[in-house]
């Protein structure tokens, strides 16, 4: 099929009805369990996946957990409220702010905040992110802390082992979220289910046993693209569509293109194509009237973080022998 500018149109009703039996058929074939448990953030991945597992195996059979912490926007927990209460999905809220506390991560980050910004008591909101859309910046990917100081905001590029303190300290909430998921499903004898999208899944975007720590996966074949197009179909509430993607990690908001991808997800999907198709940088430069040179910034950009997420995807290694 031709590249172009848009990705090529799929059936919806199609989708919809494939990601259902294919739920179904897991669920009951598969795991032989009797339900299954979604972790509903807020975000349009766990709203489409959510309300696809309540349509193949019944409400009865579904639940929803919400798990804010104190970082969460509030947003995320009234949405994730929203969209349970419009489909009827049975849910529940755990609040994971003191098991966080407990491990210490709040305090972890926020010793590596104050290295960098003396004066930070706590109460300032941060994030981390990137120089910029690669659309507009040829830099190459490095993370900043980004805070917001009565001032105004204020950038501080990170040290390696600063942002790796960081970033593990950070990875505890998805796996701790998971943990979560798994306690419920095992007391209901129900699978969890994952909410990692393709474009997620290709780059690495997610927590090794953490987001990507789960029984099934059923969005990991559609863009991102995709996923906007079948919740607007199946009716996931306007407030989770429009919303920006974030990753809801951090106290101050950052979007997922801020923080990891570095392009908009219409943008990326597209090259996400490209990529996979093995188009040369000129075509997809002509296609999408974006510079060469950039273009195979980009593309370079994809192959990099695939590769270097590849362990994500892997199962874990053992030795290759067999004793008789």
């Amino acid at each position: 099929m031709k590249f172009q500018n848009s990705l090529p149109l799929i059936d919806i009703n199609r989708e919809v009805e494939h990601l259902v039996d294919f739920i179904k058929d897991q669920v009951y074939k598969q795991y032989k369990r009797d339900g299954i448990v979604v972790g509903i953030s807020g975000g349009v991945d766990s709203a489409v996946t959510a309300v696809l597992s309540m349509k193949a195996v019944g409400s009865e059979n579904t639940i929803g957990l919400i798990m804010p912490e104190k970082e969460s926007n509030p947003i995320s927990a009234s949405l994730a409220r929203e969209l349970a209460d419009k489909f009827g999905i049975r849910y529940k809220t755990r609040d994971i702010t003191p098991v966080l506390e407990a491990s210490g991560i709040y305090r972890t980050r926020g010793e590596i905040v104050r290295k960098y910004f003396p004066e930070f008591d706590g109460s300032p909101k941060w994030s981390l992110v990137q120089p910029g859309s690669f659309l507009e910046s040829s830099a190459f990917n490095y993370y900043s802390l980004k805070i917001d100081l009565p001032g105004g905001p204020q950038t501080k590029r990170l040290k390696p082992e600063d942002l790796r303190t960081i970033i593990g300290a950070t990875d505890l909430k998805h796996r701790m979220r998971m943990a979560m998921l798994y306690q419920e499903a095992e007391t209901r004898n129900y699978i969890v289910a994952g909410t990692t999208n393709l474009s997620e899944m290709v780059l690495g975007f997610y927590v090794k046993y953490g987001d990507g720590g789960v029984d099934i996966e059923p969005l990991a074949y559609l863009y991102k693209t995709y996923i906007y197009q079948i919740a607007r179909h199946i009716g996931v509430p306007d407030g989770i569509v429009d919303r920006l993607p974030s990753p809801d990690t951090f106290s101050a908001e950052v979007a997922d293109g801020e923080f990891f991808f570095r392009l908009p997800y219409d943008t990326l999907d597209l090259f996400l194509r490209a990529s996979r198709l093995d188009l040369s940088p000129e075509e997809v430069s002509s296609t999408l009237n974006i510079e060469p040179d950039r273009v195979k910034r980009i593309l370079h950009d994809i192959k990099h973080k695939h590769g270097i997420s590849e362990h994500l995807r892997m199962m874990p290694a053992s030795p290759p022998r067999e004793l008789p």
